[in-house]
């Protein structure tokens, strides 16, 4: 009885040395150098930047060119500085510096244009509505000229038309033009006559491009 136990735990050993071999090849090999899984991307009509994006304050600066309404001087290089403080997606409180420097029609030397003025600007759309975003502005400000019969203190009222677009959440760029009305301004030279005088008045108009970031 002893040997028919021993014979048969014999040939039972050696049915698994033939069966296991054949059962690991059954199960896939894992390859350790597999490159991780990569997350599907969101559908291609969906925009980066996420809607109703309004950025809270912005601070701009930019370049172009002005010019005098009346002709008293030539179209010059122009550069400006903004601040802007978003109320809500509509409206926007900004600060405005505009310098720019301008040749003189009658030849006597150049007028350095430096105007800072506060202004509220609404937004025709909202960021998210349209591939740019179209504004109008109005404010009231100080402008002085400063050169050959040039003028220290005036009042200037500008009104703008623009568009931007935000590049990035923290990047906006856009552009806009103006016309910067003055009043009490006075550009003529001393001795001139009343017609002179007419032809020399400090209203100027401008267009610029700016960039900058948003917060």
């Amino acid at each position: 009885m002893t040997m028919r136990r021993m014979v048969a735990a014999g040939l039972a050993a050696a049915g698994m040395t033939v069966v296991a071999p054949a059962l690991a090849q059954t199960t896939a090999p894992q390859n350790p150098n597999s490159p991780p899984a990569i997350p599907t991307p969101p559908p291609a009509d969906r925009p980066l930047i996420p809607p109703h994006v309004q950025p809270r304050i912005s601070v701009e600066g930019g370049a172009g060119v002005l010019g005098y309404i009346s002709g008293t001087a030539a179209i010059g290089p122009a550069w400006n500085a903004r601040v802007s403080g978003a109320l809500n997606e509509r409206f926007t409180v900004e600060g405005n510096y505009t310098g720019s420097v301008n040749r003189r029609s009658d030849q006597t030397g150049s007028l350095v244009y430096t105007a800072v003025d506060a202004d509220l600007r609404y937004n025709i759309l909202r960021a998210d509505q349209f591939v740019v975003q179209p504004y109008l502005v109005g404010g009231l400000g100080y402008v002085g000229y400063f050169g050959p019969g040039g003028d220290g203190a005036a009042l200037t009222t500008p009104v703008a038309v623009g568009a931007e677009r935000l590049i990035t959440q923290q990047i906006k760029a856009g552009a806009r033009f103006s016309v910067r009305p003055a009043f009490f301004d006075n550009l003529a030279h001393p001795g001139s006559t009343v017609e002179q005088a007419a032809a020399t008045g400090g209203s100027v108009w401008n267009l610029l491009a700016n960039v900058g970031g948003a917060f």
